[in-house]
C-alpha cells in the first residue's frame, strides 16, 4: 500500500474544491483510496504527462474534467500529490 503525501498546492486546491462541491470531494476521496492501493488501477486512467512545472509526472482521473497530478518518490511506496484541477481550459492542470 502506498503512502500519500501532499504539497501545499494540492491542499489549497483540494480545500477549494471541497468547499464548492461535496460530491466532488467524495470523488477525490475515492480516487485517493484507489491510488493508495494501486496507482495503475484501470478506472484511474493513470498516464504519464510532462509538465513544465514538474517534469515527467502522472495524471489520474477523478471525474469527467478533474485530474490529480502526482509523482512517485523514487524507490519508495510514496505518492506525492502535486495538483488537482480541470483537464481543460487555461487554468487546467496541464498548463
Amino acid at each position: 500500500m502506498y503512502e500519500l503525501q501532499t504539497t501545499s498546492n494540492f491542499r489549497k486546491k483540494y480545500k477549494k474544491f471541497a468547499e464548492k462541491n461535496k460530491e466532488l470531494q467524495n470523488s477525490v476521496q475515492k480516487t485517493l483510496a484507489l491510488l493508495r492501493v494501486n496507482p495503475k488501477y484501470k478506472s484511474l486512467k493513470t498516464h504519464k504527462v510532462f509538465l513544465s512545472q514538474y517534469g515527467e509526472v502522472y495524471s489520474s482521473f477523478v471525474t469527467g474534467d478533474i485530474r490529480i497530478i502526482w509523482m512517485q518518490i523514487k524507490n519508495k511506496l510514496i505518492i506525492l500529490l502535486l495538483d488537482l484541477g480541470g483537464h481543460s481550459g487555461g487554468r487546467g492542470v496541464y498548463r
